[in-house]
């Protein structure tokens, strides 16, 4: 058995995770768990990786119970891990929490005469596209 202290954190980190996967889908937590996983077995970062896919699936109609049981799997494969890898503790705070996606950044330069509706037009756009904003670069 696992003592109280890597038990509660293992549970707060489960139950983060699970709604992190029942908000943000399997998909974008998937690589947060491999990486969390990086130093456990083959057999156990599969285990891991399967767990995602299995909890995704158990919340395509959540309840408090399906939430609740995918909970207590999280925590107990968490615990496990922890147990034998106590370097990782460090790290557990950022599991349940999904990476935020990659900006996308964009750069139009106008430069011409003729005719324009206001004019010559000296100019350019950038989009920044599922980042924030760069401080109006």
């Amino acid at each position: 058995m696992y003592d109280a202290e890597l038990m509660a954190v293992a549970t707060g980190a489960a139950g983060t995770l699970v709604a992190a996967i029942a908000a943000s889908g399997a998909e974008k937590m998937r690589l947060k768990v491999a990486h969390f996983f990086r130093r456990a077995t083959p057999a156990q970062q599969r285990a891991a990786t399967q767990a995602v896919d299995d909890t995704a699936a158990q919340l395509t109609s959540p309840t408090p119970e399906t939430q609740a049981l995918a909970a207590t799997a999280w925590a107990q494969l968490i615990a496990q891990y922890l147990a034998e890898h106590r370097d990782a503790l460090s790290e557990v705070d950022g599991i349940g929490v999904p990476t935020p996606p990659t900006s996308k950044v964009w750069n139009q330069h106008n430069t011409g005469t003729g005719t324009f509706i206001g004019g010559d037009v000296h100019g350019g756009m950038t989009f920044n596209y599922g980042g924030a904003p760069d401080g109006g670069r």
